[in-house]
């Protein structure tokens, strides 16, 4: 009997992590300003460079988070920061797709123009095509997060296609690949990794715990040799 070898996530060059809410205090992510400094030294001693801090901007949910909010709270974490902690840090966001998302304003961004997205987990917005085509006319760059953890979408997989057609990406959650969001994420996940129909991986921290987990994941080398290929296009969105 043949065994398949897998490899560890912590072996593939994640040196670009674009989605992470390490910012704290702002959002469901990092508490404190001493578990973020942790979890950047953790990313630093294992070979990380860049890091996006992408805090949730959901007016319903958490309403004093607007881009000029953010700003000042990423100024004064970067200020706290000790020299020992070399990396570069970034401050984008991570969009409600809602009709509170408006395209006429300076919005917070990804590398020069990307702007991460997301929709609820229960149900597709429906006018999420239509606020794509806006983010797009108002020469931003949308990009989905997590689409696998939209399970609603599984028996509807063309819409991944349709919004891949208007011109939006799709990013992995790095977490996703355990499978710990359910039979129809993992179904959705397979789904677009056959077919190559992510750009970019992210890791969604919200805590050191998940960061653990994520270094522990085992990935055969089929897929392996696909989320390094999404690890090298986070680092050119970047550049």
């Amino acid at each position: 009997m043949t065994i398949s070898k897998k490899i560890k996530l912590d072996d593939l060059p994640f040196i670009c992590d674009i989605h992470s809410h390490i910012l704290p205090g702002v959002d469901d992510g990092f508490l404190n300003l001493q578990e973020s400094l942790e979890m950047l030294r953790q990313y630093q001693k294992n070979g990380m460079k860049q890091v996006v801090l992408t805090p949730h901007i959901d007016p319903g949910t958490y309403p004093r988070n607007n881009e000029e909010f953010l700003k000042e709270r990423f100024k004064s974490f970067i200020e706290n920061i000790p020299e020992d902690i070399n990396l570069g840090i970034y401050l984008g966001a991570e969009y409600m797709c809602d009709e509170k998302l408006k395209t006429d304003k300076n919005l917070l961004f990804l590398g020069k123009t990307g702007v991460l997205i997301e929709m609820s987990y229960f149900y597709q917005y429906p006018y999420v095509k239509e606020t794509i085509f806006a983010l797009i006319n108002a020469g931003y760059q949308p990009i989905l997060a997590h689409p696998e953890r939209y399970v609603y979408l599984a028996r509807k997989m063309d819409a991944f296609e349709k919004f891949l057609d208007m011109g939006c990406l799709l990013q992995l959650n790095l977490l996703s690949l355990t499978g710990i969001y359910g039979k129809r994420s993992k179904i959705i996940l397979n789904h677009l990794l056959r077919y190559d129909m992510y750009r970019y991986v992210g890791s969604d921290l919200h805590s050191i715990r998940q960061y653990q987990i994520i270094k522990n994941i085992k990935i055969s080398l089929r897929v392996a040799k696909k989320i390094e290929e999404l690890m090298y296009n986070n680092q050119e969105l970047m550049s």
